[in-house]
């Protein structure tokens, strides 16, 4: 019984692990269409920047 309810888990986390996959490839290439070359990435770059920039003044 244990065993069935730990391959249950399993199939759901491998499930919802496909589905946030799916959206991040998504998002990323919404960014890319944005005008952020490395998606996600460059976004995450550009954020750092921002926030090390208003840090410091």
């Amino acid at each position: 019984m244990i065993n069935k309810k730990l391959n249950s888990k399993v199939a759901s986390l491998e499930s919802q692990v496909d589905h946030l996959e799916s959206e991040l490839i998504y998002i990323n290439n919404l960014l890319v269409d944005f005008g952020f070359p490395d998606g996600v990435q460059s976004l995450k770059s550009s954020l750092e920047e921002v926030l090390s920039t208003n840090i410091s003044m």
